[in-house]
């Protein structure tokens, strides 16, 4: 195969052999569904797996306090991958440390109202 035909094949001239067109089709799909396979299974591990960006210093000062007086109860940290731009909308310090050991998937409850 000449570089002359595969270059014929790829945009589209008719004079191009058919059997290398689809073989060139063929190759374009699997690719794209690869591509498509990849960016479903990243989609679903950060839905599995992310979390909300950590709380400010603030926040997490204010929490730290709140837990040592009895009135917030601790957090078990666990694995989370944060995610940009994903963040707790509330001014309470102890809520915002509680959600961000929440897990995208967790978050259906405070999102679907």
């Amino acid at each position: 195969m000449s570089d002359e035909i595969a270059s014929q094949a790829i945009a589209g001239r008719d004079d191009a052999p058919p059997r290398l067109r689809r073989r060139i089709v063929r190759r374009m799909l699997k690719g794209a569904g690869v591509t498509f396979g990849l960016l479903l299974a990243v989609g679903g591990f950060l839905y599995a797996f992310g979390t909300m960006q950590p709380p400010s210093a603030e926040a997490r000062a204010q929490y730290g306090r709140a837990v040592t007086d009895g009135s917030a109860p601790a957090v078990q940290a666990r694995f989370g991958i944060p995610i940009p731009g994903c963040v707790c909308h509330t001014d309470d310090a102890a809520m915002q440390v509680q959600h961000s050991s929440y897990y995208i998937r967790d978050c259906k409850g405070c999102h679907s109202r």
